[in-house]
């Protein structure tokens, strides 16, 4: 008889390593020393070898039935087929390795832009599509699951009535804000996936955005480029906006006065996006 300590090693390497087949479960418990007939209580329907394949079947369903539902817009604008495609083979390669299953896909988005058939053709190209909308909806998970607004007592401070006392406030981003340079437009793919409706490709072309979450819900907006880079500089820990102006003001080579001006009007928006917290 095999011993505990053995077998739990075993099973472990079967559902958590890349031993995703039958052959490979038997070859792995050959390096271990077990015998699945005699670790397996087999039947007259089934064999050891059989309920060894069904629980193997069903634990790689599992992870695929969840990365599914991390990724729906990727998965409704490829179909099923090429997704479950792309999903077997970033588990084989990446086998879950976490005690929660929400870091299963924190890496699907590398891998897809890994595994793009080389030479590709660059940014923007319907081969870098894939990869670029699962950064955005693994963004959409970890904003979801991170500490935003809703928990500090500051996330709808009075906003600044002059550029005077605006340079003087301090401001920090909460960790729910997930800033992204996708090369996609997908505002309207996204809408149409939640609404259930037909949608058209994505338009190509560089896109600043932010996923941001207020109120419990996470939502995407479209930046324009200073206000990308306004909370692109920004922290968690609070920061003088005078100072964020002026580097701002430095990078896009605007005056300050101008991103000061547009700035004062865009905060209320900011703050009640979930975008931006009082220091």
């Amino acid at each position: 008889m095999t011993d505990l300590a053995t077998l739990q090693t075993w099973m472990q390497e079967v559902v958590g390593g890349d031993a995703w087949t039958l052959d490979e479960a038997i070859a792995s418990a050959a390096r271990h020393g077990v015998d699945c007939d005699a670790a397996i209580v087999g039947s007259e329907r089934l064999a050891a070898k059989q309920r060894l394949e069904i629980y193997l079947l069903s634990y790689r369903a599992r992870l695929l039935e969840c990365l599914r539902a991390e990724f729906p817009v990727l998965r409704r604008l490829v179909g099923d087929q090429v997704f479950d495609l792309f999903a077997g083979a970033y588990l084989g390669a990446h086998p879950p390795s976490s005690f929660t299953l929400f870091d299963l896909g924190a890496g699907f988005a590398d891998f897809l832009e890994a595994t793009r058939p080389q030479p590709n053709d660059g940014r923007g190209t319907l081969d870098a599509l894939p990869a670029s909308l699962a950064r955005l909806e693994r963004a959409f998970a970890e904003s979801e699951r991170a500490e935003g607004v809703e928990a500090g007592t500051d996330a709808h401070s009075p906003m600044p009535f002059d550029i005077v006392f605006l340079h003087a406030t301090r401001l920090k981003r909460p960790t729910s804000l997930k800033l992204l340079l996708l090369d996609f437009d997908f505002s309207d793919l996204v809408a149409a996936v939640a609404a259930q409706r037909p949608h058209e490709m994505p338009r190509p072309g560089e896109t600043p955005v932010a996923v941001a979450r207020n109120g419990y819900r996470v939502r995407m907006h479209k930046l324009e480029p200073w206000s990308f880079s306004f909370l692109a500089l920004l922290e968690v820990e609070p920061r003088s906006v005078r100072d964020v102006i002026a580097e701002v003001s430095n990078a896009l080579q605007a005056s300050q006065g101008r991103i000061g001006a547009q700035l004062l009007a865009w905060l209320p928006f900011a703050f009640d996006a979930g975008f931006v917290m009082a220091g």
